[in-house]
């Protein structure tokens, strides 16, 4: 499972002194929970200072909030991320704390791969007919995908860790 560190990295989450539409990030807090029958769940607390109240929130963290990016494990395995609805609470001020839950789920990409592999070679469009070669394909192609997942993680932790440290 993905912990929360990598949850904020692959969702982009904006760091205090950011803005998201109108509003200016003052905290925000990310952290492994307990895990639900669908998978692993992360709480989010985040509090945004602007003006629009709830609705204007809403709409600020629609692009945020509707991501579903695909991400690996420690152990290699994929996961398939995104976020519940959230709760939005004024607490004066032009201040407002948000709550959400995150959510990842073990997906798993080799049949999907596979299958669009199949539907590629069934349409004679380029994908190799030789089952030994698919499979090298679809590794291939995974080992890609987690180095650039990798790569996207740790520029987004030495941003977070620059953020910290107030050496932005």
């Amino acid at each position: 499972m993905p912990f929360a560190k990598k949850f904020r990295a692959m969702m982009d989450f904006p760091l205090p002194g950011d803005t998201v539409g109108d509003f200016v990030v003052e905290s925000v807090d990310v952290h492994d929970e307990w895990g639900a029958p669908e998978g692993y769940v992360y709480g989010v607390q985040m509090v945004l200072r602007g003006p629009g109240g709830k609705q204007a929130v809403q709409r600020a963290l629609k692009s945020l909030l509707s991501k579903h990016p695909t991400t690996f494990s420690g152990y290699g395995n994929p996961y398939q991320l995104w976020f519940r609805k959230p709760e939005i609470e004024g607490l004066g001020d032009q201040r407002y704390a948000v709550s959400v839950k995150g959510a990842g789920a073990r997906i798993y990409l080799e049949p999907e791969l596979a299958r669009f592999l199949d539907y590629l070679a069934d349409h004679h469009l380029d994908a190799p007919s030789d089952p030994a070669e698919r499979e090298a394909l679809i590794e291939n192609y995974l080992e890609q995908y987690r180095a650039e997942i990798a790569l996207l993680v740790a520029r987004y932790h030495r941003k977070l860790a620059k953020s910290e440290d107030g050496s932005q």
